[in-house]
């Protein structure tokens, strides 16, 4: 398996290095601007809304599912073989959160196909931590891009998704 440039490694690491940039340079502004106590207090009220209220607490779940699971997947791509015949794995391009879990978009690079994906479907379930499953489907556009749905709530896994919630309640509760 051919190794990531650094670019690509920037690209799949993207939300931990913001973080462990922008986590200290935005205490270092807080402790000019308001001083350290100020800084403190308002950190730590941020912290217990995040973790006491549940619906932030939820998003926050869910946002931190949308930064591990592409990691779990490109593992279990890497565990598959679903490489292209110079060794590089699919790309993760996008992924978000759903009621059933998340939902990741993937680019399958010219070798590999949204089929080696659905070949691979139990090896990318058990790759993803507490997943019960996941479902695979090609794009119905683009032939090059495969659709995953990491299922981790089987009760919810039917329900439409959250675009199709937000469609159905701008206009008055009918499909458009």
């Amino acid at each position: 398996m051919a190794r990531p440039g650094p670019l690509v490694l920037l690209w799949r690491w993207r939300y931990e290095v913001g973080l462990a940039i922008g986590a200290p340079g935005c205490w270092l502004l807080m402790d000019r601007q308001l001083g350290r106590t100020a800084a403190i207090t308002t950190i730590a009220a941020v912290l217990l809304v995040a973790v006491l209220w549940p619906p932030a607490r939820a998003e926050l779940a869910a946002r931190m599912w949308c930064v591990i699971t592409p990691h779990r997947i490109r593992e279990g791509m890497a565990q598959a073989l679903i490489v292209t015949a110079r060794g590089k794995l699919p790309i993760v391009l996008h992924t978000r959160p759903e009621v059933f879990g998340e939902r990741l978009l993937i680019w399958c690079r010219a070798g590999t196909s949204p089929a080696d994906l659905i070949d691979a479907r139990d090896l990318l379930a058990a790759a993803c931590w507490l997943a019960g499953d996941v479902r695979i489907t090609r794009h119905p556009d683009r032939a090059s891009l495969a659709i995953v749905d990491v299922i981790r709530y089987p009760d919810r896994a039917d329900r439409p998704d959250r675009a199709d919630e937000k469609r159905r309640s701008a206009v008055g509760g009918k499909e458009t």
